[in-house]
Protein backbone atom coordinates (compact mmCIF):
# COMPACT_ATOMS: atom_id res chain seq x y z
CA UNK A 1 0.00 0.00 0.00
CA UNK A 2 2.88 2.47 0.54
CA UNK A 3 3.99 1.53 -3.03
CA UNK A 4 0.46 3.37 -4.12
CA UNK A 5 1.48 6.17 -2.16
CA UNK A 6 4.92 6.75 -2.82
CA UNK A 7 4.03 6.38 -6.64
CA UNK A 8 1.40 9.32 -6.32
CA UNK A 9 3.77 11.61 -4.19
CA UNK A 10 5.91 11.18 -7.12
CA UNK A 11 3.64 11.39 -10.20
CA UNK A 12 2.42 14.62 -8.10
CA UNK A 13 5.26 16.25 -7.55
CA UNK A 14 6.70 15.69 -11.22
CA UNK A 15 3.41 17.22 -12.45
CA UNK A 16 3.70 20.63 -9.98
CA UNK A 17 7.12 20.70 -10.85
CA UNK A 18 6.50 20.58 -14.93
CA UNK A 19 3.64 22.89 -14.06
CA UNK A 20 5.46 25.71 -12.40
CA UNK A 21 8.27 25.25 -15.18
CA UNK A 22 5.38 25.54 -17.71
CA UNK A 23 3.70 28.61 -16.37
CA UNK A 24 7.50 30.31 -15.52
CA UNK A 25 8.63 29.65 -19.04
CA UNK A 26 6.01 29.15 -21.56
CA UNK A 27 2.92 31.09 -20.75
CA UNK A 28 5.10 33.75 -18.37
CA UNK A 29 2.05 34.57 -16.33
CA UNK A 30 1.18 32.73 -12.78
CA UNK A 31 -1.58 30.88 -12.04
CA UNK A 32 -3.77 31.13 -9.12
CA UNK A 33 -2.33 28.81 -6.42
CA UNK A 34 -6.16 27.55 -5.97
CA UNK A 35 -6.23 25.91 -9.61
CA UNK A 36 -2.65 24.21 -9.27
CA UNK A 37 -3.16 23.00 -5.61
CA UNK A 38 -6.88 21.70 -7.43
CA UNK A 39 -4.66 20.08 -10.76
CA UNK A 40 -2.55 18.57 -8.10
CA UNK A 41 -5.00 16.87 -6.22
CA UNK A 42 -6.76 15.32 -9.16
CA UNK A 43 -3.56 14.34 -10.26
CA UNK A 44 -2.95 12.44 -6.95
CA UNK A 45 -6.07 10.67 -7.02
CA UNK A 46 -6.44 9.65 -10.14
CA UNK A 47 -2.46 8.13 -9.76
CA UNK A 48 -3.26 6.21 -6.77
CA UNK A 49 -6.59 4.52 -8.55
CA UNK A 50 -4.64 3.53 -11.34
CA UNK A 51 -1.69 2.01 -9.49
CA UNK A 52 -4.24 0.42 -7.52
CA UNK A 53 -5.79 -1.38 -10.11
CA UNK A 54 -2.84 -1.76 -11.79
CA UNK A 55 -1.34 -3.82 -9.04
CA UNK A 56 -4.09 -5.71 -7.65
CA UNK A 57 -5.70 -6.52 -11.17
CA UNK A 58 -3.00 -7.39 -12.42
CA UNK A 59 -3.99 -11.56 -13.54
CA UNK A 60 -6.99 -10.25 -14.81
CA UNK A 61 -5.44 -7.94 -16.70
CA UNK A 62 -3.16 -9.98 -18.39
CA UNK A 63 -5.89 -12.64 -18.82
CA UNK A 64 -7.97 -9.97 -20.45
CA UNK A 65 -5.42 -8.85 -22.84
CA UNK A 66 -4.68 -12.75 -23.71
CA UNK A 67 -8.26 -12.97 -24.87
CA UNK A 68 -8.01 -9.75 -26.84
CA UNK A 69 -4.90 -10.67 -28.36
CA UNK A 70 -5.72 -14.18 -29.07
CA UNK A 71 -2.46 -14.95 -27.23
CA UNK A 72 -1.75 -18.83 -26.44
CA UNK A 73 0.77 -18.47 -23.55
CA UNK A 74 0.47 -20.44 -20.82
CA UNK A 75 1.03 -19.79 -17.42
CA UNK A 76 3.26 -21.99 -15.99
CA UNK A 77 2.50 -21.00 -12.20
CA UNK A 78 -1.22 -21.68 -13.30
CA UNK A 79 -0.50 -24.47 -15.05
CA UNK A 80 -1.28 -28.45 -13.22
CA UNK A 81 0.63 -31.66 -14.13
CA UNK A 82 0.12 -34.87 -12.28
CA UNK A 83 3.12 -37.00 -12.67
CA UNK A 84 2.37 -39.46 -9.97
CA UNK A 85 -0.81 -42.31 -10.00
CA UNK A 86 -3.90 -40.94 -10.06
CA UNK A 87 -5.46 -41.90 -6.64
CA UNK A 88 -8.61 -43.04 -8.40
Amino acid sequence: MENLFLLAIFATILFLFIKFLEMKYLDKEFKPLKIVVRDGVIVFVSTILASYSFFHMDGSINDFFNVITENKALQPEATQIFTDTPAF
